[in-house]
């Protein structure tokens, strides 16, 4: 197993060196079954993030315009972190 480990100072230097680690290092594989058969897609084997200052903002990376941002400030601060700081569950996780 290859163990990628990255240490950014930020989630948005994280989000970068991800990409550029994985694209660069990756492994590369075909999707055999579900909705994206044939498409080939880059993964890790393992990855270890460490983030030195976690909560300077952005939240969310900063992506060129035109390209698609992984998630949404809006998303992130009304839905993930209420839900991520509460004991709620939903149906069938533990």
């Amino acid at each position: 197993m290859d163990i990628t480990f990255i240490k950014a100072r930020d989630l948005n230097e994280a989000w970068w060196k991800c990409i550029r680690e994985v694209l660069t290092k990756g492994h590369e594989y075909t999707i055999e079954i579900g909705s994206y058969v044939g498409q080939k897609r880059k993964e890790f084997d393992f990855v270890v993030v460490q983030i030195e200052h976690p909560g300077t903002r952005p939240l969310v990376p900063t992506v060129p315009e035109g390209v698609p941002p992984p998630s949404d400030i809006d998303y992130v601060e009304k839905e993930y972190l209420p839900y991520l700081m509460s004991n709620l569950k939903q149906a069938n996780e533990t």
